[in-house]
């Protein structure tokens, strides 16, 4: 006798199925880093006196989420080489994620000062700044940045997103359509221009790039930007019914 699912038992069976395959995806990834921790433990034992030793180790921390165990390697990788530009920008890095943006902004200009054409550094120096509410220094870090590689994946976006704490909205915006030149189904662009074009009340561009936004499955606060769209469509009718 075949035993029957009604719709939402099937329904909780597959929601069940994928927390599951992701539990054990990341199970299987933190596995992989803790053996990596391990080797790496093993090689700083036997070479305590190479800065890549002790990087690989912080590295392997960094993956696991151990900020303060990959400080400490990263650190002592410096120690033994000033110049080790790798181990300045992922402890960067570290400092970013503690909420630490001074001593990440530092470390980051470091990584620069040793390594100009570094495009991550200078994109990772612009989120600090921007974090910080410093939207000229971002600007800058980006210009430097796209003049690298234009090309930068949300490179363009994020001095759009500065140029918007400064309410420059033209610029803002510009910013956005090139973002799009280069990457025409970045989704951040899209609900970026659909802010942008809101805040200087060009309704009509604003719902064509929410529509687009909206498109694309997944989008963080989805919600949110459906409500934007009810409420614009909304404000259009009643700009419709007074011409009338």
């Amino acid at each position: 006798m075949k035993m029957k699912l009604h719709g939402a038992s099937v329904g909780w069976f597959i929601l069940l199925f994928i927390v599951v395959s992701l539990a054990l995806g990341t199970y299987e990834r933190n596995a992989v880093w803790r053996s990596e921790v391990a080797l790496w433990k093993d090689c700083v034992r036997k070479s305590p006196s190479k800065e890549r030793t002790h990087h690989n180790l912080g590295f392997a921390y960094h993956e696991l989420g151990k900020w303060g165990d990959a400080q400490e390697q990263y650190e002592k990788a410096l120690s033994l080489n000033p110049r080790y530009s790798l181990s300045m920008y992922d402890l960067g890095l570290v400092f970013y994620e503690k909420g630490l943006m001074d001593e990440a902004i530092d470390l980051y200009k470091k990584a620069i000062e040793l390594n100009s054409n570094s495009p991550d550094s200078l994109y990772n120096l612009g989120l600090a700044y921007y974090r910080k509410g410093l939207y000229k220094d971002a600007i800058g870090a980006y210009e430097k940045l796209l003049g690298i590689k234009p090309d930068y994946e949300n490179g363009h976006n994020n001095m759009g997103l500065a140029y918007q704490g400064l309410k420059d909205w033209d610029e803002a915006i510009r910013s956005f359509r090139e973002e799009l030149k280069y990457h025409p189904d970045s989704v951040y662009a899209h609900r970026y221009l659909g802010e942008s074009h809101e805040a200087v009340r060009n309704y009509p561009e604003a719902l064509v790039h929410y529509r687009k936004a909206l498109s694309h499955p997944g989008l963080p606060d989805a919600e949110k930007i459906r409500k934007a769209v009810l409420t614009l469509e909304a404000v259009q009718r009643h700009e419709k019914r007074v011409e009338k």
